[in-house]
């Protein structure tokens, strides 16, 4: 598993893994339909401003990717995550945190922060196992289109100094 920064001619092959996962309605805030050309603008803003960063993993080249990570901010920096639903279990979270992480100290940050939806149980413990710990939860923060409003529990991890 190669996780490497996302490049311009990713977008389009990210962009239909987002709105795969999208479709799930389970793991992101973000519900179908998808406003392809509102997250495109947003992600190529991201990576023009230095103000974050993308991250892809792939299998091999020419994979369709396996997962991508976005890091928002560079003094707290905010981690969002997903993985294919046919990756899933196969080391790519794993390979996409560590790399968060990399990204995030060699920016300069003290902290890495996190949210994540309490059912998904396989990220929280993802996230624990690279030393993330639960520090708040944010009651019925996640407006669905069901009507419901879910809960998000927030995880932090102290970086230090690298």
């Amino acid at each position: 598993m190669r996780v490497r920064r996302l490049e311009p001619a990713d977008l389009d092959a990210c962009l239909d893994l987002f709105a795969a996962v999208c479709a799930e309605r389970r793991w992101l805030a973000t519900e179908p339909p998808v406003d392809r050309r509102e997250v495109r603008r947003g992600w190529e803003a991201l990576l023009g401003t230095g103000e974050g960063t993308l991250l892809l993993a792939e299998a091999g080249a020419g994979a369709p990717p396996a997962g991508m990570a976005m890091l928002v901010g560079r003094v707290l920096p905010q981690l969002g995550m997903l993985v294919a639903a046919g990756s899933r279990r196969q080391g790519v979270g794993d390979a996409l945190v560590q790399a968060a992480v990399g990204w995030a100290r060699a920016a300069g940050a003290r902290e890495l922060v996190l949210h994540v939806f309490p059912h998904n149980t396989a990220a929280r413990a993802l996230y624990a196992k690279h030393g993330f710990a639960q520090t708040a939860v944010l009651r019925r923060a996640f407006p669905r289109s069901t009507g419901e409003r879910w809960d998000a529990i927030r995880m932090t991890k102290a970086l230090g100094r690298s």
